[in-house]
């Protein structure tokens, strides 16, 4: 049944912008979290921070994408399920 499906205009565009934003807003946390740490425990070195900063940056990123795709998973399953009359 897949010619029941259809695309709703302008979600791909919609998912594009938020998993550009998340990706930003996951790098930014990341660096502030490992900069917060940083501080913490009292790290003073410029190429330690860099390097740890960059390492918890690319961390941050998978999570980011993650977070986003559920919400648009979640959001795709609610407005479906709005749609298609039950049984």
């Amino acid at each position: 049944m897949a010619s029941d499906r259809r695309k709703r205009p302008g979600s791909r565009v919609l998912l594009g912008f938020a998993l550009v934003a998340g990706a930003l807003m996951s790098m930014f946390g990341g660096a502030l979290l490992a900069d917060f740490a940083l501080d913490l425990l009292g790290v003073a070195s410029p190429p330690v921070r860099l390097g740890v900063k960059v390492i918890a940056m690319a961390a941050a990123l998978p999570a980011g994408f993650y977070l986003v795709e559920r919400a648009f998973l979640g959001l795709s399953r609610r407005t479906t399920s709005r749609k298609t009359p039950g049984p």
